[in-house]
């Protein structure tokens, strides 16, 4: 699939531009428009103190002080993005330009979680950073795990983006199905392709599940190596060791479960995963 529109939810935070620089490497790798989404509550809707402020002179007073504040936080953002677009020679349009690199910067009022639920169902890819915890927030999941869409998560100080190394995550599951058929074009424009799976996963199925993949990518002009792992007592701790241990660019992976990246490949949660990879992954 070649994407027309990313969709990359924004939320507060003192590292703001790191993260743009991130999202933007995405955008600038895959050649299309990438739209940079911030919500934010309006003062008034938060601070209702007038009734208890003496003759909502100081309630008037604070709430402008509020809003001054979130207008120079919007206005500094805005302005490191235009720095980071010139960098990487990216336009900036509110609309994608064909064959060329484009981004916009938006800022929403509404709550975050709802605006982001919202928007990421119009998008064609969603790119997310990863909590400062490792934790799903409320944000988070909205965009990722409600949209419907696929993802590329990143970590909050993504430098590079160049997937040329790619680990595929092997469970059988219908979300790592999904996962693997929406990566194809990703992973055809990879030197090389390294899929795993875990006998913990799939028991005795894994060679024969291994085998039938193997067949699946060469359909497609996939050349990939293939490997069962041992797995640990921590969730998600084989899958990031593997990753880290062959120097690869990006993870692709599967959402499983209802309760989606809560149960990342290898069983148990992603937690431990999201809190020390510094690799992408595509869910």
């Amino acid at each position: 699939m070649q994407y027309k529109k990313i969709l990359f939810p924004i939320a507060a935070g003192e590292d703001v531009v790191p993260r743009i620089y991130g999202a933007l490497k995405v955008a600038k790798w895959f050649n299309t428009h990438m739209q940079i989404l911030s919500a934010q509550l309006d003062p008034s809707s938060v601070y209702n103190m007038k009734m208890t402020l003496r003759g909502g002179v100081l309630y008037e007073e604070f709430l402008k002080n509020a809003k001054d504040d979130l207008e120079e936080a919007n206005a500094k953002n805005y302005a490191e993005f235009e720095k980071i677009c010139k960098e990487f020679d990216i336009s900036i349009s509110d609309k994608p330009i064909d064959g060329k690199a484009s981004a916009s910067f938006k800022v929403k009022e509404g709550k975050r979680s709802i605006v982001f639920e919202d928007e990421a169902k119009f998008c064609d890819l969603i790119v997310a950073s990863v909590s400062m915890t490792g934790k799903i927030t409320g944000s988070f999941e909205a965009a990722v795990m409600k949209s419907g869409k696929d993802c590329i998560v990143i970590p909050r100080n993504l430098t590079e983006f160049n997937p040329q190394n790619i680990l595929v995550s092997w469970a059988a599951t219908p979300s790592n199905s999904r996962a693997l058929t929406s990566s194809l074009p990703i992973l055809k424009q990879a030197k090389k392709v390294h899929c795993i799976t875990a006998r913990a996963a799939l028991g005795e199925n894994a060679e024969h599940s291994l085998n039938m993949l193997k067949e699946y990518f060469e359909l497609h002009g996939i050349n990939a190596t293939y490997e069962i792992i041992n797995t640990s007592s921590i969730p998600g701790e084989a899958l990031l060791k593997e990753a880290k241990n062959g120097n690869f660019d990006l993870v692709v992976a599967g959402r499983q479960g209802e309760n989606g990246l809560r149960e990342m490949f290898l069983g148990g949660t992603s937690r431990f995963f999201l809190e020390h990879t510094d690799i992408p992954v595509f869910l």
